[in-house]
């Protein structure tokens, strides 16, 4: 500790460490936590809308329900949204079954054949995306054995399906996928995250994020995920035309396209209404899997720890200035401050997760209900414990990514890039 200070709101004398912010812990002054306005697609919009008026109530009923009746199941929402998502897609194809009729039988009278292609373009741009294993940044399971031990045995131990699959980036997070006509499981690690966790913490990330495998969220589906993101995709399209809109002229023909991305926003405000529940569940589900691998303890301390994001965005702006830096140095020097935070700091992040409107993400839960939820299940035995041995066979095998990822980190910030 540096010294102390006097709070300029309530007059309350604070601690003052060096390097790290100054705040109150009796009125909460300068503790920070302010975030900018998500920027994200329409769904998710609608997602935090649905999700401010309801969270607090589903969270008080979640907390009562017994563990094991936490998992999502069918329901008759579900099943509508189901049928709603797949109409999507057989329209898509209708239509494009529709458009290769009228070029067929109305070749070669221009109208018709015009008529076909702009409705086969629009059937195309409908058409169900499975997504596709990533082409950069897939790290093998032969120069990595070490992580794909571990990230199977917790992937067995949740009950999902082996990952053939890691990608191993810059971004200060973690994502698990299943991509591609055969459904195949990809789970992305980000470096900077990973590399600040301690052991149990990082179980605890690896089992939630598998737990997505098995959780039973329908959003992450092929036929229910692929038709949100197509309307997704349309409503986008016709709608950023009008933000974007200087003259007269564009402003009228960006309007009608905006009249025109309606009904799919309409469609989408239904998926919504019926999915919500179940996607919050999904995620409170998946939080509780990963609990009985890594215990309650590490899941929660996890989730406060998402907060260091912040110091990662200090450390980059205060030391990179050239592209000629050494990366892993620069993540060298992340670690080392989050290794040297003090226990005021680590107080900070904790108020902060449990702030109202803290959350990763439109698609997950605020934070501090996610935490409340965790103690509302306790796990005090882990089924799985992480060594200092395991870790380190990981890390050293990490460490070869780490100049890489750590220039990647650096390139917004320097000035001669």
């Amino acid at each position: 500790m540096s010294g102390r200070s006097t709070c300029p709101e309530c007059g309350a004398e604070i601690p003052v460490h060096e390097g790290v912010r100054t705040w109150c812990g009796h009125c909460n002054w300068n503790a920070g936590g302010e975030t900018a306005p998500h920027k994200e697609g329409f769904f998710a919009r609608q997602y935090l809308r649905i999700s401010e008026r309801y969270a607090n109530t589903v969270l008080e009923k979640l907390k009562t329900t017994p563990a094991y009746n936490l998992r999502p199941r069918w329901t008759l929402s579900k099943a509508v949204a189901f049928g709603i998502a797949a109409s999507v897609h057989l329209l898509s194809l209708a239509l494009f079954i529709l458009a290769i009729w009228l070029i067929a039988t109305g070749f070669p009278d221009v109208v018709p054949i015009v008529l076909g292609v702009a409705i086969g373009t629009f059937a195309w741009l409908m058409r169900p995306r499975p997504g596709r294993v990533p082409s950069v940044d897939v790290v093998s399971r032969s120069d990595f054995p070490a992580l794909y031990a571990f990230v199977n045995e917790v992937a067995s131990e949740v009950g999902g399906r082996p990952i053939d699959h890691i990608v191993v980036n810059e971004d200060f997070n973690a994502q698990y996928a299943v991509v591609g006509w055969r459904r195949v499981p990809v789970l992305c690690i980000g470096l900077p995250l990973w590399m600040v966790l301690r052991p149990q913490q990082r179980v605890a990330l690896l089992g939630h994020e598998v737990a997505h495998g098995v959780n039973g969220d329908g959003t992450r589906g092929f036929i229910i995920g692929s038709a949100l993101s197509a309307l997704d995709q349309w409503i986008v399209f016709l709608q950023d035309p009008l933000r974007d809109a200087a003259t007269l002229g564009q402003t009228l023909a960006a309007l009608a396209l905006w009249i025109l991305s309606m009904p799919f926003a309409a469609l989408q405000g239904l998926l919504v209404q019926l999915l919500w529940l179940d996607k919050q569940g999904a995620e409170y589900f998946a939080d509780h899997l990963g609990s009985t691998i890594s215990g309650t303890d590490a899941a929660v301390s996890l989730l406060q720890r998402l907060g260091c994001v912040e110091h990662l965005h200090e450390v980059l702006l205060r030391n990179a200035y050239s592209v000629s830096q050494s990366g892993a140095r620069m993540l060298a020097l992340f670690r080392g401050r989050i290794a040297s935070l003090p226990d005021r700091e680590w107080e900070r992040l904790a108020l902060l997760s449990q702030r109202e409107g803290a959350r990763l993400d439109a698609s997950h839960p605020p934070t501090g209900h996610r935490i409340s939820l965790l103690r509302a299940h306790p796990v005090e035995k882990p089924s799985i414990v992480a060594t200092q041995g395991g870790m380190g066979a990981i890390d050293a095998e990490l460490e070869k990514l780490q100049e890489a990822m750590g220039k990647r980190l650096m390139l917004p910030y320097v000035r001669d890039g």
